[in-house]
Formats: C-alpha cells, sequence, structure tokens
C-alpha cells in the first residue's frame, strides 16, 4: 500500500511536532519554589537579587525548629540566593567589590543574625559553607513582621545615594542597607567653590523665556553649592544645585524638600574665567549655550 507524498509529510510533521511538544513540556515543569529576580538602579549602579521563593505551606516552626539556631542558611531554596553589584557598593556597613555573591544568613535565636556574603555565588542550599577569609560578613537584626507565605526580596526604599533591599519570609525579616559609589559629588569644600560665589546678570537665550532676565546668585550652603535665581524660573524653578562635573563645570540638580531630587549631567553651569578670575557662566544644554550671566562687581 502506498502512501502520498503529501500525507506522508504531513504525518512526519505532525510527529515532529508532537516530539517537539513533549519535549517542551519535559522542560516546562511546576517546582517546590520558583526562581525570581529583582534588581534595582541607583545612580547607574545596578542591584540584582537572583532567588528561589519557597512558601510556608503551614509550616510554623521556621526559625528554630525547620531552620535550626545556629545554621548557616540561604535565604532561598534550591541554588543558594546570589547578589550581583555592576559596581562597588557598601551594603550593610560592608565595602562590597563589583561582582557576583551568594546570600547566607546565621541564625541566633537571641543575638544578631550574621550576614555572610561568599564569592562562591553558584553554591547549593545544602552547601552551608564555612567561614573563610574571601568571605564578607556583618552582623544584621533581625524584625519580627506579619506572617509572609512566599519568600520575598525587595527594594521598599529607593533614594538618589542608596537603597534599603529587604528579606521578609514567616514571622522574620531582615532590611539591608546599600549605599552606592555617587556619579557627581554632593558636596564641595570652601576653597574649591570660592571663585564662583557671587551675583550674576542671567539672561536667556531664548526671548520666550520668561522672565528673559534675573539675577542668579552661587553660593555655598553648609558643604554643598547652589545656584539661585531671584524670581522663579519655568514657573516654579526657584535653585538648583551644583555638582561639580569637570574643571569650572557643574552639573544641575533638582533640589526639593531639602534634599537633592535629581541630577543630569548633560546640563551645567560652566564658569569662564579671565586673569584667573571667573567674570561669566553659561547654562548648557550638550554644547548648546541656553543661557549666560555677567559676574556683577
Amino acid at each position: 500500500m502506498s502512501i502520498p507524498v503529501s500525507r506522508l509529510c504531513g504525518l512526519l510533521l505532525g510527529g515532529a511536532a508532537s516530539l517537539a511538544l513533549h519535549a517542551s513540556a519535559l522542560k516546562a515543569q511546576v517546582v517546590a519554589s520558583e526562581r525570581a529576580m529583582v534588581a534595582q538602579t541607583v545612580d547607574g549602579t545596578r542591584i540584582t537579587v537572583d532567588y528561589s521563593r519557597p512558601r510556608l505551606r503551614g509550616r510554623t516552626n521556621l526559625y528554630g525548629g525547620m531552620e535550626k539556631w545556629g545554621t548557616t542558611w540561604t535565604p532561598g531554596a534550591d541554588d543558594a540566593t546570589a547578589i550581583q553589584l555592576s559596581r562597588p557598593v557598601t551594603l550593610a556597613g560592608l565595602t562590597v567589590p563589583a561582582g557576583r555573591y551568594s546570600v547566607w544568613f546565621v541564625l541566633r535565636e537571641k543575638e544578631p543574625w550574621t550576614l555572610v556574603l561568599d564569592p562562591r555565588d553558584s553554591l547549593f542550599h545544602t552547601a552551608h559553607p564555612d567561614s573563610t577569609p574571601a568571605q564578607l560578613r556583618a552582623p544584621i537584626v533581625p524584625m519580627d513582621i506579619a506572617s509572609t507565605e512566599v519568600l520575598t526580596w525587595s527594594f521598599p526604599e529607593v533614594t538618589n545615594r542608596g537603597a534599603t533591599l529587604e528579606f521578609r519570609w514567616g514571622t522574620k525579616g531582615v532590611a539591608l542597607p546599600i549605599l552606592v559609589q555617587q556619579t557627581l559629588p554632593f558636596t564641595v569644600t570652601a576653597p574649591e567653590v570660592a571663585p564662583f560665589l557671587g551675583n550674576y546678570d542671567y539672561e536667556w537665550a531664548d526671548t520666550t523665556s520668561q522672565p528673559r532676565r534675573s539675577i542668579f546668585t552661587v553660593e555655598r550652603r553648609g558643604d554643598r553649592l547652589f545656584g539661585t535665581w531671584d524670581t522663579p524660573q519655568f514657573g516654579t524653578l526657584k535653585e538648583m544645585q551644583l555638582l561639580a562635573n569637570g574643571p569650572d563645570r557643574f552639573a544641575f540638580g533638582w533640589f526639593r524638600d531639602g534634599s537633592l531630587w535629581a541630577t543630569n549631567p548633560d546640563l551645567n553651569i560652566v564658569f569662564e574665567r579671565r586673569d584667573g578670575r571667573v567674570v561669566r557662566l553659561t547654562y548648557r544644554s550638550g554644547d548648546n549655550v541656553m543661557a549666560s550671566g555677567t559676574r556683577r562687581p
């Protein structure tokens, strides 16, 4: 009995599709602790936590029971929880170089726990690594929380200088403060900014800007440098923080509610000197001069 070529091709293709679906089904499976990832970028530093998420499933004897006091335990499941840092940071008081680390807690009943960052980033959760000189360790204080069913890592707080990385599972949580290296320095010293202080007659190059002319005052307050207009710009903009961005150049920083809110290194106040003395400034977006100011006597 002969089979038409078209039908034979259909059978072969159908069989191949069935095999592909079967192979796909073998790879796709429900696991007890699904893998997850959470990431946060702060001032160009990217912080990524890669972890598995076990569930309580009615268990109430997690700490001191299922996970014994004194145990070195990864706050996750399966492969150890890992943290990856694109740049050096300060984490829980530790100076941590850029890289990837497995994360462990040493659990204690009545004393602070210990955070352990191990450069061996691919350990299985049953490895329970002993202390080594390559590890970074810091005391951490767990907090009592409302019961959390699924183990969770998150970034509940983010500022322009850092973030809080938080762990929660069962009735315990840990908050780990993180500080990043600043792209632009927030603070200045009196000698380095003394040449720029004073008042400038400020004028926008765009004649539609309102108000077109104003007085721009450069002043140091505490350990920060500010530029202030005597009349609001664009309706509400009254001042900027000046952040050193090169010789005689300061990037624009939005200052709101008593703190630096955001920065833009493409917007700059550039000071110009004559015979060593600062006599003029320009406000630039990239290479475009948006406004200029002449120093008042």
